[in-house]
């Protein structure tokens, strides 16, 4: 990512952090940054976020409440089995887009929210069939 997309955010939020002062810097004289990467994915792994965040699916499902982190950490292990529990129920995960950049959304429980996953799916005409294929994630 480029600093343009962090400023986006913390030209508001956290303004005066230090652990930001290398994004701010970056930023006013263009020099790009040099990225630890938090999120790494196996090389094997092929991973689109567009077509999750696209499809109502949202940032901190994966990436947790980044907004609440003084420094991002790897919320979820990001293992084959947890891309998996997703993939089988993904009426459990998704949500509607306009939610999806919000963090601590919280919509209907129980069956309500399998019944608002199970629309939403449909809605958004998510291939449900490719989620279980070998060949969605393994290229």
């Amino acid at each position: 990512p480029s600093t343009h997309t962090c400023m986006s955010c913390h030209s508001q939020i956290a303004t005066y952090s230090e652990l930001l002062a290398p994004v701010r810097e970056s930023y006013a004289t263009g020099e790009p940054l040099e990225w630890l990467k938090v999120h790494d994915l196996a090389e094997h792994v092929y991973f689109n976020h567009s077509v999750h965040v696209q499809n109502g699916f949202a940032c901190e499902t994966c990436h947790g409440r980044v907004d609440q982190m003084p420094q991002v950490w790897q919320a979820n292990n990001m293992t084959m089995a947890w891309c998996l529990e997703c993939h089988f129920e993904p009426e459990k995960f998704i949500r509607p887009i306009e939610t999806r950049y919000e963090f601590g959304w919280e919509g209907p429980e129980g069956q309500e929210r399998i019944e608002l996953g199970e629309q939403l799916i449909e809605e958004y005409q998510v291939d449900v069939i490719g989620l279980s294929s070998c060949s969605t994630c393994h290229r």
